[in-house]
């Protein structure tokens, strides 16, 4: 598949997926960003849910999605809050933002990002609550080697 046609199918799935994703379950979701996480099961549940199903809305391009938010004391730090069916990886905790990351949180930009070593393209997008503000990012995944669900 091109990376044109591959890029094509990421900003479909990513269209109609935030279409169903509530922002603002997601920005609730995660009860204490200061480090202990613990999560609004309800919020977490339906935006799981929406996950999964945006992951299945181009079965063809096997994308990963994650949800990242910021910490809002921290912009320099991002944590990824909620994952499709096909994550969490084991490893995936708070990290330092991302220039691609940043670039959503602040610019509403939909960069991308390519990994040759793993073989992987990183397709990101503003996620935003009811207010129309960003409150984390979506990302996709593209060729990430994906573990059966047990």
């Amino acid at each position: 598949m091109t990376h044109e046609a591959l890029r094509e199918q990421a900003d479909r799935a990513a269209k109609i997926g935030l279409m169903y994703l509530d922002g603002d379950a997601f920005e609730g979701m995660l009860l204490d960003r200061a480090g202990d996480t613990d999560y609004d099961f309800d919020a977490f549940i339906q935006v799981k849910r929406s996950l999964a199903f945006l992951e299945r809305i181009e079965e063809g391009a096997k994308l990963c999605a994650v949800l990242w938010q910021a910490y809002p004391d921290n912009p320099g730090l991002s944590v990824p809050v909620a994952a499709g069916s096909s994550l969490p990886l084991e490893g995936w905790t708070r990290t330092r933002t991302s220039a691609e990351l940043a670039a959503v949180y602040s610019r509403g930009e939909r960069p991308i990002r390519k990994d040759p070593a793993a073989g992987t393209t990183h397709y990101y997008y503003p996620v935003r609550n009811s207010d129309a503000e960003i409150v984390g990012a979506l990302e996709l995944i593209a060729g990430l080697a994906v573990a059966a669900d047990l």
